[in-house]
This record gives structure tokens, sequence and C-alpha cells, in this order.
């Protein structure tokens, strides 16, 4: 055992790290718009969508900096969400339920890294569930639900990992 406690330094005089911050020579400019939209079929039920456009501009000559925008130009939801539903007036265990579904579609665009995680991250699609169940003599609601339902493998970082389905369950305790 060594017990010179210099014995494990290491020193590397020869070797400086350098940092360059660089910037576009030219001037980048955006666009973009976004709607949305809720529409109640009911006090219970309503639809609801939303749409985004958005646009990368490169003015002037190309530049040797390629600015990592790294948004689609265009993606969109579409969902239907229901609030205390009631599917027997009479029996308790079937009513207070409510439920949230949701459609994601996002169009393929090139994401900007490094030159090693740079790419085209393909269009996917996404389904959203969830439903939940208030009982109110326990001042309980159980909430089930899953992210990407259909488990549709897809990555939304170039280089980065498979994003498939996530299920969840939770209780929320409403003490008073």
């Amino acid at each position: 055992m060594n017990s010179n406690p210099d014995a494990y330094d290491i020193s590397m005089p020869s070797i400086q790290a350098y940092r360059m911050a660089a910037n576009a020579q030219s001037t980048v400019t955006t666009q973009g718009a976004s709607i949305g939209m809720n529409y109640y079929l009911s006090p219970n039920i309503t639809l609801n969508g939303n749409y985004s456009w958005n646009k990368l501009n490169k003015e002037g000559e190309e530049d040797p900096i390629i600015p990592a925008y790294n948004t689609p130009e265009h993606k969109y939801n579409l969902g239907v969400v229901g609030r205390d539903i009631h599917l027997s007036a009479t029996k308790n265990i079937l009513r207070d339920f409510s439920f949230s579904i949701n459609y994601k579609w996002v169009e393929e665009f090139i994401f900007e890294g490094s030159p090693q995680f740079t790419g085209i991250v393909p269009t996917y699609d996404l389904v959203d569930l969830q439903i939940s169940k208030k009982m109110q003599s326990l001042n309980l609601t159980i909430k089930v639900g899953s992210s990407n339902l259909l488990n549709n493998m897809h990555y939304e970082v170039y280089g980065g990992p498979y994003i498939g389905r996530m299920t969840y369950c939770s209780l929320l305790f409403d003490i008073r």
C-alpha cells in the first residue's frame, strides 16, 4: 500500500482545454401560429383540439453554424374529456366517473444536436387515456391511465432512447 498522498495526482501540463462559443453570422428568425378550440357537447363532455405551425427562416447565405431549431413544422392534438359521468341514476358504483382520451400527431423533423446527434426524428402519433372514479363515501379518487396506450415505440430526440407505453394508477385521498 502506497502511503504517499500525491501518488495518485495526475498532471498534464501540456494539455489545455478550450471551449469556443459561437453564434450564427446571419439573422435567424422563426414564425409560427397556434390555434386551439374547446367545444362543450354538454356540461360534462368536452371536445378539444389544437394545431401548431412552426417554421425556421434562414436569411442570406448558408451559415456554417446551422441553428438547431429542433421543432416539427406541424403538430396537433385531438381529445375528448368527460367529467362526473353517471352511468346509473340509482347505483353509486356507476356514478362519478371521468375520462380523458387524447390523440397526438407530430410531423417528421430534423433534430440538430452535434454532428453525431443530427438526424431525422420520424413522424409519430400517440394515444393517451385516463379513467377515474370518485368514491364519495371514502373521500377517494382512483385514476388509471396510460401514456402512449398503443405502445408506439418512437423517439423524440435524434440519438435518444425509444419511448413506449407508461401505465399508471393513483389514489387521491381528500382529507378535509
